[in-house]
């Protein structure tokens, strides 16, 4: 299988209105999403093949994409018709494309993989999220699966600096998916905060998520809990991150955050407060992009690297990367990797 064979979250579904385009890149992939006058989504290469204009410089035209170079039409299945001459066949690349979670994905065609698997029994929606990473997908990856950057860079998720040593990790794999679990001092979020969440003194922040490969995507499961008891604080996250590489210089992070309450009420009175969950979450996204673009080489190949306990996960997620998501050999991936160094994409 390769990158373009795994169901890809795109774009919110509000994002793409009747007879509207959207052009996007997906692996390196030019592609035009389109909405036809039926509601049907159509997602085809963002090239004409009769003269290579762009797909996405035309319009809908009831069910079909019109090109604006010489009217050539196109339908949801890239079957092509040309106005001058009508008995020429003409077929634009094509893709399966869904709508789910409020949100379109995309697949080749003629692959047949698994739909993550979405399990919010218990929990409430409260806000997607889109980003752009400047960085290559193994780099962003590598930055959202691990914490030891978490009390330098983030405002509230992540432990202490000076209590870093006390944070415990551990690792659970198998050949499809990597586990991380992190328990340790939490960081100071104040009180009004600590009151709104029900953390205690004696509390500790349980960083645990699980990684999958088919799309590349993490399931984090972030709550506080007394180390004794078990108890739980009041709020509990459950977050979908996938990272969908737009080419070899950038990546999309895209994020699904629901969240469970002990408070009384409907959802745990936790409507109310959806704005300032999804401002809060934005926020300790945007510093992870922001120190995403600081780094001195690009280049996602680990060898040479000093690293510590937490980056075990490192070597893991890349093996699995490289065999199950780019559909690439182990001896391949180290040296489609080592290649010079990838810079910021201007």
């Amino acid at each position: 299988m390769g990158m373009l064979d795994h169901w890809q979250p795109i774009a919110p579904v509000a994002a793409l209105k009747n007879k509207q385009l959207l052009a996007t890149e997906v692996a390196g992939k030019a592609i035009v999403l389109f909405r036809n006058s039926q509601g049907r989504i159509g997602a085809l290469d963002d090239t004409c093949p009769h003269r290579r204009l762009k797909l996405s410089a035309g319009t809908v035209v009831g069910d079909k994409l019109q090109c604006r170079y010489h009217g050539w039409t196109f339908d949801c299945e890239g079957q092509g018709e040309s106005p001058g001459t009508p008995k020429l066949h003409a077929c634009a690349g094509h893709y399966s494309v869904c709508e789910a979670q409020n949100y379109i994905w995309l697949k080749s065609r003629d692959s047949n993989p698994k739909f993550p698997e979405f399990n919010t029994e218990g929990f409430t929606f409260m806000c997607h999220l889109q980003h752009e990473s400047p960085a290559p997908l193994e780099l962003t990856v590598d930055n959202f699966c691990e914490i030891e950057h978490t009390p330098t860079t983030h405002a509230i998720f992540g432990y202490q600096l000076e209590r870093m040593k006390e944070v415990q990790v551990r690792f659970e794999t198998d050949d499809n998916r990597v586990r991380v679990i992190n328990t340790g001092p939490p960081k100071k979020l104040g009180t009004i905060l600590n009151w709104m969440i029900g953390i205690r003194n004696n509390y500790i922040f349980n960083d645990d998520w699980t990684t999958y490969f088919s799309p590349v995507y993490s399931i984090y499961e972030h709550f506080w809990s007394d180390p004794i008891t078990g108890e739980e604080a009041k709020i509990r996250w459950r977050l979908w991150i996938f990272f969908v590489p737009s080419n070899d210089y950038k990546t999309k992070v895209i994020t699904f955050a629901y969240a469970k309450s002990k408070y009384p009420g409907p959802n745990g009175c936790l409507l109310p407060f959806r704005g300032l969950m999804r401002k809060k979450l934005d926020k300790e996204i945007q510093l992870d992009i922001d120190i995403l673009s600081k780094f001195a080489d690009f280049n996602p190949d680990i060898e040479g690297m000093k690293l510590s306990r937490f980056d075990r996960v490192l070597g893991l997620n890349r093996e699995r990367i490289a065999r199950i998501y780019r559909g690439i050999s182990a001896d391949q991936s180290t040296l489609s990797i080592s290649k010079p160094s990838l810079r910021l994409a201007k």
